[in-house]
């Protein structure tokens, strides 16, 4: 969906996924392959999450994670960014605390914080009928998550945050959001990536 909203804005944008089930960040560091890829060098930008990591514990686990990348993507000269997430609904009372816990990570080690989660927030705060989350497990996003992620990391990394109406009618899920939805999700996004954390 990033790539999807960079061709809207004529910008050609390249990528590779790292993920496995139930990793954190430390296993990745752990299995070698983010090294080898970090130091390519071929890479722009970095985007790393790990799930909520509102506890205490999880909140230390992911700084000393944040540490370790960004000493990897200062060695290969390019950018980490911190995609944060969202608790599961039924944990939806940790939303502030995973808001600070990558707000915390992101300021302590001067990387790009991309607020996905405060996204969230926001939406609910002014349109409490957008579903976010896919219904069959509570915790992945649906496609308006999914899609309000997407805005808010492409404009954060990019700095072209406009997601006009052209964005909705030229994509691949036009037919499955309304311009009001759509809307809502880009005033949400736009309102997180301004948001000074």
């Amino acid at each position: 969906m990033v790539k999807e909203l960079g061709r809207s804005d004529s910008i050609f944008i390249e990528y590779k996924t790292v993920a496995k089930p139930d990793y954190g960040l430390d296993d990745h560091l752990t299995e070698g392959i983010v090294q080898s890829e970090i130091s390519n060098g071929r890479y722009d930008f970095v985007i790393v999450q790990q799930g909520p990591s509102a506890l205490p514990e999880s909140q230390a686990i992911l700084m000393s994670a944040v540490n370790k990348y960004k000493a990897l993507c200062d060695q290969a000269k390019t950018k980490l960014a911190l995609y944060m997430v969202w608790p599961s609904k039924s944990r939806i009372f940790d939303l502030d605390n995973v808001i600070y816990s990558y707000s915390n990570a992101g300021k302590k080690h001067n990387v790009i914080i991309c607020a996905a989660g405060l996204a969230w927030k926001k939406t609910w705060a002014a349109n409490t009928g957008i579903s976010l989350y896919y219904g069959a497990d509570g915790f992945h996003p649906e496609l308006a998550g999914s899609l309000l992620a997407a805005m808010v990391i492409y404009g954060t990394i990019t700095g072209n945050k406009q997601f006009n109406e052209q964005v909705l009618k030229n994509a691949f899920w036009s037919r499955k959001l309304s311009i009001s939805t759509f809307n809502s999700l880009r005033q949400a996004a736009i309102a997180a990536i301004e948001t000074k954390l």
